[in-house]
């Protein structure tokens, strides 16, 4: 007999262990990361029981728009030997039918092969790349204060409904990875590291203040709203995938669910 349903709490450990076995992710370091981050929600949890043994799992991520509510769908995995079976499609079945009860049923994941996803709906709207960058040197670009990231973030998304709507939970999200933002063109240049995930400022390219060798990981159709140059040549990282999604969407994946 097969269940579907969130997790309980004291199910968390063998949902990670899963989890980290399927991506090949070191536990010891994920444990500290899954329990603390600022998104954790048991509810959001899912898993496919059968003879009550956890077989497959999956995240859901609350997204809203300016249209409504949807959902992100991440670290879809299966025990290696129940591969095969059809349980993570059954799985996905079950937690979008969740979804679309609890009215925010279009959803978003992203997939190296589309072909399981493909068969319960999804289809592919954008992609993830990596583009590198040449930019300005940033030690005399002033850092940005959360406040002011907020107040700019805040009047993008707000131009346009299929843009992506952060809420406290997200802005929590947000400050709690390791991000600097640096003053740039009217707006802001944030990165993670040698990563530019988010850009809301005027201006080329070239004129970003970042770090040497730095590249810009975000969705296609963004790259080219922010003049990147050279993308023709630049090879998917992963593809996004839409069920039920009313238009494609804009987001940084600073977001990345």
């Amino acid at each position: 007999m097969r269940d579907i349903r969130p997790i309980h709490e004291g199910e968390a450990v063998t949902f990670l262990r899963l989890l980290c076995d399927a991506f090949e992710i070191d536990f010891a370091r994920a444990r500290s990361v899954f329990f603390n981050e600022p998104m954790f929600d048991l509810t959001r949890k899912w898993a496919l029981f059968e003879s009550g043994e956890m077989r497959s799992i999956l995240t859901t991520t609350p997204l809203e728009f300016g249209w409504g509510r949807a959902i992100g769908i991440a670290g879809v995995a299966t025990r290696a030997e129940d591969r095969g079976r059809g349980l993570a499609a059954e799985l996905i079945g079950g937690a979008l039918q969740q979804a679309e009860r609890d009215e925010e049923g279009p959803a978003l994941l992203f997939a190296r092969d589309e072909r399981l996803y493909s068969t319960l709906g999804f289809e592919t709207i954008d992609e993830s790349i990596r583009v590198p960058l040449a930019g300005a040197e940033t030690e005399f670009a002033p850092i940005v204060e959360l406040e002011e990231v907020r107040r700019h973030y805040q009047v993008w998304s707000s131009a346009d409904a299929n843009r992506l709507k952060r809420d406290e939970q997200r802005w929590k999200f947000w400050k709690w990875n390791l991000r600097v933002s640096w003053r740039s063109n009217g707006g802001y240049v944030c990165a993670e590291g040698d990563t530019i995930r988010e850009v809301v400022a005027a201006g080329p390219s070239e004129s970003w203040p970042v770090l040497p060798n730095s590249q810009f990981l975000g969705l296609r159709s963004v790259a080219e709203q922010l003049g990147l140059s050279n993308l023709k040549q630049i090879p998917r990282d992963a593809a996004l995938m839409a069920y039920r999604f009313p238009a494609p969407p804009e987001f940084f994946l600073t977001d990345q669910f």
